[in-house]
């Protein structure tokens, strides 16, 4: 079984981490042989690393089309501001006139997530079917990550993806599974502050969702951090 490094990327501030990491994620996708495929967080924090990307993707205009699917996705439309896959269109060229990325969304017409899970985890089996090229990871304070929180399930049965409730807010979401996010080549986290540094350090002692990540990831995990 391969061992999993960790490796830790400091910033002086979010603005070089973004350069830095969009940078890189634009050479994974330019020496990709095949259209390449991305988990994405959502949440304000991540949003100039997509912004900084779209634009080397535009300068670059690699020949294929890149897709994406977030990380998970609050069961709101698209034009509510807590949207991440409305955060992701307007971030980066979703257009079909720009044809650089393709949305999967995690969303459909039913009511619920719940409901829902089923159906969403067919789609993602046939739109993603291959290990993502690579998984864009926050975490909260608590020791989330995407909608996997403290004390609740990281997976439902075999499926891709999970419906999800926030603890506090009671806000229903559905969120990749934990085994869906770890297919993945290689793992980005980007977390900022001192506090999110102590958590992260002391994750696999408090048994948090992110040290679950940190256990039974198969590749090596960077972690991108600025104060």
């Amino acid at each position: 079984m391969k061992q999993t490094a960790l490796h830790f990327h400091e910033y002086s501030d979010f603005a070089a981490l973004s350069t830095a990491l969009s940078q890189q994620w634009l050479s994974l996708i330019q020496d990709a042989p095949q259209a390449s495929s991305f988990a994405l967080a959502g949440g304000s924090t991540p949003a100039p690393v997509y912004q900084a990307l779209d634009k080397l993707l535009a300068a670059s205009t690699p020949a294929q089309q890149v897709k994406l699917v977030a990380t998970d996705e609050r069961w709101v439309p698209d034009a509510d501001s807590q949207s991440n896959e409305g955060l992701f269109r307007r971030s980066l060229a979703l257009s079909a006139e720009a044809r650089r990325w393709r949305l999967i969304s995690l969303k459909n017409a039913s009511s619920s997530a719940e409901i829902a899970t089923e159906a969403i985890h067919t789609r993602l089996q046939a739109e993603l079917p291959d290990a993502f090229d690579a998984v864009l990871l926050g975490m909260g304070a608590d020791g989330h990550i995407a909608s996997l929180f403290p004390g609740a399930p990281t997976q439902h049965d075999t499926l891709d993806c999970l419906a999800a409730v926030h603890p506090q807010t009671r806000q229903c979401r559905m969120s990749l599974s934990l085994p869906r996010l770890l297919n993945t080549r290689r793992i980005w986290l980007v977390i900022t502050g001192a506090e999110k540094r102590a958590v992260l350090a002391s994750a696999q002692q408090q048994g948090l969702p992110v040290a679950a990540l940190l256990q039974q990831a198969q590749c090596d995990i960077d972690v991108y951090w600025c104060p």
